[in-house]
């Protein structure tokens, strides 16, 4: 009998441990696109097959019905090594629901912007990285290690906070808030707020607020944001339209102008006008194609980079399995 004791423990472990459910999922894209700049360098077309990803999402539930599990999503592109692009775990309850490690703050969670409209967000090929490309939200800290915590509904309204730790000097701490309010069955409000501290500089902050409303198969959006910080201050507006011709067949419209009060020389400030549109059909369950064009046109104002006016037109394949 002494000889099974140990059998015995391993079979009561075995009886009374939780066994994860384990999902693997992944998506697939593959694009065509031409570009018409005025800057050489972007001029031209270019297809690629880099927007890849693989989740695995582990998942528990006690018997007191507490949840908690860990996602982890890989970024894959070929002839090159695989990142890791998130990871994290959740614990969720009556509470609310907190996730800790790298992940997105809660900006995204609850931000709406022009660009929500479409599948695929295909920018200009513009070289400045300060004009806002959307009217939605603006993120700080990207997929760095943070606690966030999304509160219970209260009826229509839903509300999320972030935090991210910038380290031991502590003065690129970043903090986000933001919440969402249902309005009957088809309008939603969403706002968000983010800030980040610059070690010996003017404080990152942006605010964005937008509205989604859904009449069958006609979504309308509409949005603005406002982002400031060191020789910045930008204010962007947005607006966008789709339409559901069909079970398989969307087509959607967009348009947004965003400017800099700050990067000026002379009378002409950083500006950016960007207008989209786009088609996508579902070929298939999981598999769809895309049609996206966009117009464009950016002025530097004060800003050090290059005046631009183009067009993006791109075709691609996405599958999700």
């Amino acid at each position: 009998m002494k000889k099974l004791a140990p059998l015995a423990v391993v079979a009561t472990l075995l009886s009374t441990t939780a066994l994860a459910d384990v999902t693997i999922s992944g998506t697939s894209e593959f694009y065509y696109k031409d570009v018409d700049s005025q800057i050489a360098s972007q001029k031209g077309d270019s297809m690629g097959n880099s927007d890849n990803e693989i989740k695995f999402s582990f998942s528990n539930k006690t018997e007191t019905g507490l949840d908690y599990g860990m996602v982890v999503e890989m970024a894959t592109v070929a002839d090159s090594s695989a990142t890791i692009d998130e990871s994290s775990l959740y614990i969720a309850g009556a509470f609310g629901k907190i996730t800790l490690g790298g992940n997105d703050d809660v900006t995204g969670d609850f931000g709406i912007g022009e660009q929500d409209i479409m599948s695929e967000e295909v920018t200009g090929t513009y070289t400045n990285s300060s004009i806002q490309s959307n009217a939605g939200e603006k993120a700080y800290g990207s997929d760095s290690d943070k606690i966030s915590y999304i509160a219970p509904s209260m009826g229509p309204l839903t509300v999320g906070a972030s935090y991210m730790d910038g380290g031991v000097a502590g003065d690129t701490d970043a903090t986000a808030i933001g919440g969402k309010l249902a309005i009957g069955d088809n309008i939603t409000i969403g706002a968000t707020m983010a800030e980040q501290g610059v070690s010996g500089a003017v404080d990152n902050e942006s605010q964005s607020i937008g509205a989604k409303i859904a009449f069958g198969d006609l979504t309308l959006i509409g949005a603005m944001s406002k982002v400031e910080g060191a020789d910045e201050d930008i204010d962007t507006v947005g607006a966008g339209a789709s339409y559901k011709l069909n079970a398989d067949m969307t087509v959607a419209v967009s348009t947004m102008e965003s400017e800099d009060s700050l990067d000026v020389s002379g009378t002409e400030k950083e500006n950016l006008k960007q207008h989209m549109a786009e088609v996508s059909y579902a070929i298939a369950p999981g598999l769809t194609g895309f049609v996206n064009y966009t117009d464009y046109e950016y002025k530097n104002g004060g800003e050090a980079s290059t005046d631009d006016d183009g067009s993006v037109l791109q075709f691609k394949i996405a599958a999700k399995f």
